[in-house]
């Protein structure tokens, strides 16, 4: 109880302080941004001021012996996530599980994942001879939606049971962010409704497990089995559309090339929220919007990196681990995207990984031209989607809704 009031307190003083300067320099100097009000601004530096004093920064592995990367992680995880309940106006959720051993998966499945296949059928041995393990999901569906849904199918319908409802019915998997080690599919319930309502779909979030507890390949082997868990209830891949912001947009990413190397059928759609795609590689937005946006971004070198967490957790670096880490299913940004899906990528100019976004487009248009559709919001940060009173965010999520009844 003393350790949670000590970091309340922290973070109080934190934010007073942070709010201050954050207000004195927009009072007298303008908005650091043209588009920035001040209560942009002002939640803008209180988050990343938080983030920066929740999490250690190191520059190189110099003083990794002294690191325990598990613990710190887990002082992340345990703080408090808001989970917002949805009022009967915005619409409903179901939280159930997915049998993992359900999915009709063995070893031989992953004969043909390249360099990490022995991850791959590692975590499968373990789910085949261990324990019954379930995967967290979410069903959620927005008021308007389930008005729609009932008014075509009758008032009795059960609009959060995971099959389809229809011969052909639309659903969206959403793969919540959280740099691969905090978040969960409960923090993302308010946007996920708002892409319901917009797109008339229901939506299927996924509760994977976190690193560095459970590192690469797991975080994607359970948003796997989860789509594998979706076709063999029924709904059809064509009408599947996949959806993830930040690390969630690495494994929105990933699944497919993971799709197409196991031969499952590919989902209808992407759709991109910020996206990581580059895990081995720091490019030059790092630096360059580091002032501006929300993202505590700490180079692949620092063994607290995101992306050290959830490849290799308390190893030192080393150029054979980038080359690792450059695998498509790591790094999706170098894998085949001949014959991709029709993707929508959205992102702001202002954020840290902007320079990776426009890199993981031209990939994609290189080899499947006219398939990526890439919008640059103007003085926007990462997953600038959450700030629901911005009329970016506003803009963002009904264009999301148009290219999902597009598909």
């Amino acid at each position: 109880m003393i350790r949670i009031l000590c970091e309340v307190a922290q973070a109080a003083y934190i934010a007073l302080t942070v709010s201050i300067a954050s207000t004195w320099e927009y009072v007298w100097h303008g908005p650091r941004l043209p588009k920035w009000d001040l209560k942009f601004q002002l939640t803008r530096d209180i988050m990343h001021s938080l983030i920066l004093a929740a999490t250690p920064q190191y520059k190189d592995d110099r003083d990794i012996d002294k690191i325990n990367v598990y613990a710190i992680a887990e002082s992340l995880q345990n703080k408090p996530i808001p989970a917002p309940k949805l009022s009967p106006g915005e619409g409903s959720y179901h939280i159930f599980s997915v049998p993992a051993q359900q999915a009709s998966v063995n070893e031989a499945t992953f004969k043909n994942v390249g360099i990490h296949q022995d991850r791959f059928q590692q975590l499968c041995r373990d789910d085949l001879q261990g324990a019954e393990r379930q995967i967290g999901c979410e069903m959620v569906v927005a008021a308007e939606t389930a008005r729609q849904l009932k008014h075509m199918l009758g008032a009795k319908s059960d609009l959060l049971a995971c099959r389809p409802l229809y011969p052909e019915e639309k659903v969206l998997v959403y793969i919540h962010g959280g740099g691969f080690i905090v978040g969960n599919a409960a923090s993302c319930r308010q946007l996920v409704c708002r892409l319901s309502r917009e797109a008339g779909v229901r939506v299927l979030v996924v509760d994977y497990r976190l690193a560095p507890q459970n590192p690469f390949p797991a975080p994607l082997y359970d948003v796997y089995i989860a789509y594998l868990y979706l076709l063999q209830q029924g709904f059809m891949p064509e009408r599947i559309v996949v959806a993830g912001d930040s690390a969630g947009g690495n494994l929105s990413l990933a699944l497919v090339h993971l799709a197409q190397m196991t031969k499952a059928p590919k989902p209808g759609g992407l759709v991109l929220l910020s996206p990581l795609s580059d895990a081995a590689n720091d490019l030059p937005s790092c630096q360059r919007n580091r002032n501006y946006d929300i993202l505590a971004k700490q180079p692949v070198e620092s063994p607290l990196a995101y992306t050290r967490l959830y490849y290799a957790p308390g190893q030192r670096f080393s150029e054979q681990m980038r080359h690792e880490m450059a695998d498509l299913l790591v790094s999706p940004v170098n894998g085949d995207f001949a014959m991709f899906p029709p993707t929508l990528i959205q992102c702001g100019t202002h954020e840290v990984l902007i320079d990776d976004i426009i890199k993981l487009h031209a990939a994609i248009q290189a080899q499947s031209p006219e398939t990526a559709v890439l919008e640059q919001y103007q003085d926007m940060l990462h997953v600038f989607h959450v700030h629901f009173y911005r009329p970016e965010s506003i803009q963002a999520v009904a264009g999301i809704g148009r290219f999902i009844r597009d598909l």
